[in-house]
Order: structure tokens, then C-alpha cells, then sequence
């Protein structure tokens, strides 16, 4: 039997590689028959840099940018292809976790971002992958065209650098010394959400409240992403504020189909193509995915949904087994879905996460022995 390992990380216990290794332990301790293919996998947020590097032949380089706070970090950008792509995860510069604390969405930048893609850029990358999960911040992206050279004009005509806050500050956009810069390179954003930019399920009223806005700032975000969206329509024949996605990352959707002229794609979507997915799963017999926490939302964008649905559009019809700390409510099981695997059942939460791992392993132990017996 030949198992193909394509498991999300156990957020807060184990890596996706982690996980691989457990499992691959547990089943070998009832079969030394059986083999295994690693493929650690993300839905284009948190994780998504380290699964395509283990997945794929690249090298990561590191540059010193701004994080959301204007402080400086080191962050890595993953090059594939011979340097001819970039894959840049957006969170190392605008994410959550360097600010902890700090939240604030009305002052934080994705200035960081637009770094990094210049650095890709320089670097000579002509295809660019952005992952947009985890951010904290608000500003339509547009710090990150800013730091790529688009300028933003107060009443006063002097330019800035425009935040959550100060959006509907801005009376004149000027991206005409942006593109030259970025030599024709093309860009796709990884997200699994559908988010317009404005309104009631726009970023700033579904997401800032995570990020550490309260109910007035809500509204002055929202009236700000308003107001670029309004101005962008001045220059576009879209408006991209409409498109699903544009909302994602505190709206850095938007800058990259506005501003950059790019695509938004589901994120396990493209990260199965960028893995070879479909190649992979030709001479598998079974495929083993799993989470911290498995329900309905798992099958809408996530890792296991965007396998499942892979299998489903595939000619083999691979029996897929979800193996998940915790197992909460699912509506519909699909055809595709052969077993899901509670593997921390009855455990304290405490419990749970410190032994992960042992818990993976005995599950996998447990289930390669039902295999055989049946």
C-alpha cells in the first residue's frame, strides 16, 4: 500500500511535517510493507512558504523589511523555477504575531509587502505568488503599492503613505513610477476567503474587530476602503472592490488586482498545482489528510476540502481518511471522505495538545491494523 501524506498543521501542537513523521511511525509499527509519500500541506496562509519548500526544489533568501509597525525584521521569500518565482508570504511582514499587544488597524501597513516584492523583483522573479493570510492590517494594500512606488496625494498635494486611518485622506493616486519598477512581473494572491472590500461583509466590518478595531473604527475603516475604491473606479474600468477576495488581508486583495493587475486564486487551489497534486495521486492507494479541529468550514476552501474536491474532479477515485484532534459538526460527509479519525476522543483539551503526537502515531497504528484485518 502506498499512502500519500497531505496533511494541514495542528495548529498550537503539530507541524503538517510533524504529523507525517507520526504517522508514518505508527504504521510501521503493524506494516513494513507500506509506503509513504510526504506532502505537508497550507490553504495559502500561515505554513504556506515551508510546504512549498518541502514539496518543491527552491532556496529561500532573506531581506530586512518594515513589519505593519514600521519596525524592522527579517523575513525569507521562498525562489523556485531557477529564481524565475517567488513565493512571498505576506504575514512575515504584515502579520499578527510580530505585533502582539499592539493591534491596531487604523496604523498598521502593509509597506513591509511591497518590500519584499522588490526584493523578488530585484532579485529577478517575473512570477510572484503572495500568500495573504494571518494579516493585521487594514489599508487597502495600499501601503504595499506605496513602498513599490505608486504615490498618494493629501488636499494639500504632499504625498504619504496612507494607513487604515487616513484613507479618506487621500485625494489623488499616482501609480505611473510603480510599473516600470516592477518589469513586468506578474502576480497571483493565494486567499480562502470571498470577501468584497466594503461593506457589511467587507474586511474592515468582518475582519478589523480580530485585529483590534472597535465598533467606530469599523466604520471609519469602512468608509476609507469606500473612498479608494471610489478612486480606483476613476482609473479602472472594474471595480475590483466588488471581486471575490478583494477584502482579504485588510483589502490587500484589492491592491493586487487594482494596483498590480493580478489574480486572486483559492489557495489550496494553487498550492496543490505549485505541489503537482494531481501527478502525485496517480499511483496512490489511499490518501491521509487531517487538522487540529475537522467540521463543516474544513470543506469550504481549507486543506481538506481542496483535496477532496482534487479527488472528486480526478479519473482514480482515492479513498481520502481525515485524521483530526478534534471532530465538531458536519452537514454532509462527501462520497470522497472514506473515514474521519477523532484521534484525541475523550481527552482534556490540556491533555490533547501535549500529546499530539503519541496520539497520531497509536490512531494510525490503530487504523493500519483495521486495514489489514478487514
Amino acid at each position: 500500500m502506498k499512502i500519500l501524506l497531505a496533511p494541514d498543521s495542528f495548529k498550537g501542537s503539530l507541524t503538517a511535517e510533524e504529523f507525517c513523521t507520526a504517522f508514518k511511525k505508527g504504521v510501521e509499527k503493524i506494516s513494513n510493507e507500506t509506503t509513504f509519500d510526504f506532502l505537508p500541506v497550507a490553504d495559502g496562509g500561515e505554513g504556506t512558504l515551508n510546504c512549498l519548500l518541502s514539496a518543491m526544489d527552491g532556496k529561500t533568501l532573506t531581506c530586512t523589511v518594515q513589519n505593519s509597525l514600521y519596525e524592522e525584521v527579517d523575513v525569507p521569500i521562498g525562489f523556485f523555477e531557477n529564481g524565475r518565482t517567488a513565493v512571498i508570504e505576506a504575514a512575515y511582514a504584515n502579520g499578527l504575531p510580530q505585533i502582539k499587544g499592539r493591534e491596531n488597524p487604523g496604523i498598521t501597513s502593509t509597506y513591509g509587502v511591497g518590500q519584499m516584492i522588490a526584493f523578488a523583483v530585484d532579485m529577478g522573479a517575473k512570477q510572484i505568488y503572495l500568500t495573504l493570510g494571518g494579516s493585521s492590517t487594514n489599508d487597502c494594500g495600499l501601503g504595499m503599492l506605496a513602498a513599490l512606488g505608486a504615490c498618494f496625494y493629501n488636499k494639500e498635494g504632499i504625498s504619504f503613505v496612507p494607513t487604515g486611518d487616513t484613507l479618506s485622506e487621500i485625494e489623488e493616486i499616482d501609480l505611473s513610477m510603480m510599473y516600470p519598477r516592477l518589469q513586468g512581473a506578474r502576480f497571483e494572491g493565494m486567499c480562502d476567503v470571498k470577501n468584497p472590500l466594503c461593506g457589511p461583509n467587507g474586511c474592515s466590518y468582518i475582519y478589523a474587530p480580530q485585529k483590534g478595531a472597535d465598533s467606530e473604527m469599523v466604520k471609519r475603516l469602512d468608509e476609507g476602503c469606500m473612498h479608494v475604491a471610489e478612486l480606483f473606479n476613476k482609473m479602472r474600468t472594474t471595480d475590483f472592490s466588488l471581486c471575490e477576495g478583494a477584502g482579504a488581508a485588510g483589502g490587500l486583495g484589492f491592491a493586487i488586482l487594482a494596483g498590480l493587475n493580478g489574480t486572486l486564486r483559492s489557495g489550496i487551489d494553487m498550492v496543490l498545482d505549485l505541489c503537482g497534486f494531481d501527478k502525485r495521486i496517480e499511483d496512490c492507494d489511499c490518501i491521509v489528510t487531517g487538522e487540529g479541529s475537522f467540521d463543516y468550514q474544513s470543506l469550504m476552501g481549507k486543506v481538506i476540502g481542496g483535496i477532496i474536491d482534487r479527488v472528486a474532479k480526478s479519473q482514480k477515485k482515492i479513498p481520502v481518511t481525515v485524521f483530526c484532534g478534534k471532530l465538531g459538526k458536519i452537514e454532509s460527509k462527501p462520497k470522497e471522505l472514506a473515514d474521519i479519525i477523532e484521534i484525541s476522543k475523550g481527552q482534556e483539551l490540556s491533555y490533547a495538545l501535549s500529546h499530539t503526537k503519541e496520539n497520531v502515531e497509536n490512531a494510525a497504528a490503530k487504523w493500519c491494523s483495521e486495514i489489514i484485518n478487514a
